[in-house]
């Protein structure tokens, strides 16, 4: 050791601290960051009448972070909705330490914001979002994590990247799609018109949001998305005419998938302006994506389908912004959003 020591002298052991250093704290692959501005607030909320002492509560309530870059290059912010048992949090950063969306996103002159929906994250739970069955666990974390591109293995319900990522999972109530959706059209009014980037479950109370303040909404990414039918359940929160019956039953058609019957359409009449694309990984939970093209198209929405494979992007899975790849798939994300004008 004193040999080594004496070889290495003092600037070559700052070398191979430095080195050590670096290799175990990854980052800065997005590239140099310049903000003119960053900050968080809080928006919706609802207060319960005044107690006997003139107290109150605040609920539904949702937590919106941001960050400005020095020069703004798009016309339009991204808001960034997480999807189910996550929180704003996803966007940052992957579970083994390398730049997240965010970071891209900004790197690439976006204006971004992000949003923990109500009972995630920063935006505080309340005993009146009543409470879950289950909360998050390392095997849904997994099983949604499949992917060849996955920072260890994804099929490891104990691998530490995947209990990383489980961290950031909230155990608490969730408010519901309904409440996130009033507090994204207010951010929306506040900062809008912007270009809503939803993942997974949060993409119910994206499409609701852009029914409600759709003059806000300058397009729609959403990849992995959840209640991608726009004829299933989520019809009920969103304006067609002419009105979809209650008693809805949708037709089926030659590939399985479940529509409006040929002949007199109902239109999402809000979405006549909103460019919708959607994204699909080889290995997520994309069975039902070609079928939603057909019902936005039925419905007169402008939709456009990504699927990774299609470009050369082969294993990905449902946690695309967490894999080894996701500077890559960001980039995928950076034209899909430049190009809605």
């Amino acid at each position: 050791m004193k040999i080594l020591t004496n070889w290495l002298k003092v600037p070559g052991l700052l070398f191979i601290c430095l080195v050590f250093s670096l290799t175990l704290n990854a980052g800065g692959e997005a590239g140099i960051i310049s903000l003119r501005d960053q900050g968080h607030f809080y928006i919706g909320g609802v207060n319960t009448p005044p107690a006997e002492n003139g107290s109150v509560q605040v609920y539904n309530q949702m937590y919106v972070g941001y960050q400005l870059p020095a020069e703004t290059q798009h016309p339009y912010p991204l808001i960034l909705v997480h999807g189910g048992g996550g929180q704003a949090t996803d966007w940052f950063s992957t579970p083994d330490g390398r730049d997240g969306w965010r970071d891209y996103f900004l790197a690439a002159g976006f204006e971004v914001y992000w949003v923990d929906r109500p009972g995630y994250g920063r935006s505080p739970t309340n005993v009146r979002y009543g409470d879950l069955s289950d909360s998050a666990n390392s095997s849904i974390i997994n099983f949604l994590a499949r992917s060849e591109h996955w920072p260890g293995n994804s099929e490891d319900p104990a691998d530490e990247n995947i209990l990383m990522w489980l961290s950031s999972s909230p155990p608490g109530p969730y408010a519901g799609d309904a409440i996130a959706a009033a507090d994204l059209s207010k951010l929306l009014d506040k900062i809008g018109p912007a270009i809503l980037v939803t993942h997974s479950a949060g993409a119910a109370s994206g499409w609701m949001a852009a029914d409600m303040h759709a003059d806000k909404v300058a397009g729609i990414i959403s990849f992995e998305p959840g209640a991608s039918n726009m004829t299933g359940d989520i019809r009920k929160s969103l304006t067609f005419l002419p009105t979809l019956p209650e008693d809805f039953s949708p037709y089926e058609d030659a590939d399985g998938c479940e529509m409006q019957a040929p002949g007199s359409l109902a239109k999402l009449v809000n979405y006549n302006d909103i460019p919708v694309h959607l994204v699909g990984s080889e290995l997520g939970l994309i069975a039902g994506l070609p079928c939603a093209v057909k019902v936005f198209e039925q419905a007169g929405v402008e939709v456009k389908y990504t699927y990774l494979p299609d470009l050369g992007f082969t294993g990905n899975g449902h946690f695309m912004m967490a894999e080894t790849n996701n500077g890559e798939l960001a980039q995928i994300f950076i034209d899909l959003a430049t190009s809605i004008q």
